[in-house]
């Protein structure tokens, strides 16, 4: 296993299995896991199962190895659990009825390479795993095309992007402009408190998408340090931060076009005895009627 150009330590292979990889005295060290979903629906949980057990590799490492009879074997016998949060990204080890949690080493490893990226087809499993799956939608509340429009308002089955801070917990939100023919490359990430009705923002944060360059700094609630924090552990979790927006964006766009596409008006119909729309003088009924 390779990390990518972005330094990313994890890989979830076509047979399920999540990979992690750390350098350890010059040696390769695999964190394999089996990923396990809740199936239950209606239930509210919103975590992922880690059952794992390390694998001493070598550049030669073949990922098919994976599934190997000798590795579901030292699963049967050597596995770790923990548990991941999808939405805050957290990692707790699983001691639950007996089980062996994942040890405290691997827990802060793991911990420090979770990254948006990861949790988003984390949270597609989870939906998968419920007989669910994210659907856009465009009924969005009445506003002017020129209106900034969140993510989660055109997809409200996406994973909540939590951020745990001393003052509490905080949804980040990408607002874009959906004007068809705007070309401004900007987007807005605004901060709000979790799981709160009507929370005012904490702030947001205009940018440039295409070099992530800071535009504006907005403070709502008067707390410029609490939003430099959020903004800090969004852009360390959003690794490729330029690449997520700019998809999002064009998405966003695409939907837009959609939302506020003019209805089609048909021509008001005449009535049998009045004059025919196509100026012949007749009646519509001895007409075109």
């Amino acid at each position: 296993m390779t990390p990518s150009d972005t330094d990313r330590s994890w890989a979830l292979f076509p047979h399920g299995l999540l990979v992690f990889e750390r350098a350890e005295s010059g040696v390769s060290r695999l964190l394999v896991s089996k990923v396990d979903a809740c199936t239950t629906r209606g239930c509210e949980c919103r975590d992922i199962g880690l059952r794992a057990i390390t694998v001493d590799a070598d550049d030669k490492f073949d990922p098919a190895t994976l599934s190997s009879d000798a590795l579901l074997a030292k699963f049967a016998t050597e596995a770790m659990e923990a548990r991941l949060d999808i939405d805050t990204g957290n990692v707790a080890p699983d001691d639950y009825e007996g089980r062996v949690p994942l040890s405290a080493e691997w827990i802060q490893y793991v911990q420090s390479q979770i990254d948006g990226e990861l949790l988003d087809v984390l949270h597609e499993k989870w939906l998968r795993s419920k007989g669910m799956k994210s659907v856009p939608k465009t009924d969005w509340e009445s506003r002017d095309p020129g209106d900034l429009v969140g993510w989660y308002e055109a997809h409200p089955s996406d994973r909540p992007d939590v951020y745990q801070d001393d003052d509490g917990a905080f949804i980040a939100e990408d607002l874009f402009c959906v004007k068809p023919t705007c070309t401004c490359d900007e987007a807005v990430v605004a901060f709000v408190p979790a799981k709160v009705a009507h929370a005012q923002d904490v702030g947001s944060i205009r940018l440039r998408i295409s070099t992530l360059d800071i535009l504006e700094r907005r403070v709502e609630a008067n707390d410029a340090a609490l939003l430099d924090r959020l903004w800090h552990a969004f852009s360390a979790r959003h690794r490729r931060l330029t690449s997520r927006l700019s998809e999002r964006n064009k998405q966003m766009v695409e939907l837009a076009s959609n939302h506020f596409r003019a209805p089609v008006r048909s021509t008001p119909r005449a009535g049998r005895n009045e004059p025919c729309p196509c100026g012949s003088g007749k009646k519509y009924k001895r007409c075109c009627g």
